[in-house]
């Protein structure tokens, strides 16, 4: 199994754990309940896209490189009109329709590569850290743009030819023991493999802190009226999020055998400490 594809599967085990064990102890309302009036940017990207027939909303990131915003009130038939309507937009490039966790999505690239997704939430409410309920979530990134350097080519010039000098010939050395058992031993480590240090500091910091995460839910159990502990199960999402970012820029056809039997052991080693929690 590829690491880009374990830490997605860890990433929902990690939130379907937990928000089964908050949302059903504690009655959270739904994150949309707090939504209120907004009115459409003028930005940029949002002028991009067709303005919702709902209202009500919250605009989460509004700048030049990202505009998402959530829009309640939404239908399902609602949300397949704004697919229609973003289509006639020029959203068709690349384009992906289907549905994940339940959950209707639509993205796409426009002409000049701007990125789209659209995500409709019915009733999510223990699918997520922040449960929606007939909510369409519209999401448009930036085109990335690279520039790419002209390289002037200059004609290859021919190097002046020297005279061949003979080199002068020294007479073989023929290698000490000691030599010889250094050689063997390199050789012999070169094919056995280790798991890098750097490699092996990752992975046991990302198991630590599921020693932390997994001691954090067993305190919960003990005591679910206690609402503060809500405000730590964020904080630990947050750094999952950031463990998440180190493993999946991770150069996988980089890693030895030794690194990937070692990312397997602690990955197994994770699982069954989240099994104590479920």
């Amino acid at each position: 199994m590829s690491i880009k594809k374990s830490v997605s599967i860890f990433l929902a085990c990690l939130t379907l754990i937990s928000t089964s064990l908050f949302f059903s102890g504690c009655g959270k309302k739904y994150y949309s309940d707090e939504f209120k009036t907004i009115i459409w940017p003028d930005s940029k990207l949002a002028k991009m896209l067709p303005e919702p027939e709902s209202k009500k909303g919250k605009i989460e990131w509004d700048n030049s490189d990202l505009f998402e915003v959530y829009i309640g009130d939404t239908s399902a038939e609602q949300f397949e009109s704004y697919v229609k309507s973003c289509k006639e937009k020029g959203f068709t490039e690349k384009y992906d329709q289907g549905t994940t966790f339940d959950n209707p999505y639509y993205t796409a690239d426009n002409a000049d590569g701007y990125s789209l997704r659209l995500e409709y939430h019915e009733n999510d409410e223990k699918g997520s850290y922040k449960p929606l309920k007939n909510t369409m979530t519209i999401e448009l990134s930036n085109a990335q743009e690279e520039t790419t350097e002209k390289v002037t080519e200059k004609p290859t010039e021919k190097p002046t030819e020297k005279p061949t000098e003979k080199p002068t010939e020294k007479p073989t050395e023929k290698p000490t023991e000691a030599q010889k058992e250094s050689s063997n031993s390199e050789s012999s480590k070169a094919d056995s493999g280790s798991v890098s240090a750097s490699f092996k500091e990752t992975m046991d910091s990302y198991e630590a802190f599921f020693d932390e995460y997994v001691a954090f839910m067993k305190k919960y159990k003990d005591n679910p009226s206690d609402l503060g502990l809500l405000t730590d199960y964020y904080d630990y999402l947050d750094k999952y999020m950031d463990y998440l970012d180190k493993l999946e820029n991770i150069d996988e056809d980089s890693l030895s055998i030794a690194d990937l039997a070692y990312y397997t052991e602690v990955n197994a080693r994770i699982m069954n400490k989240l099994a104590e929690v479920e």
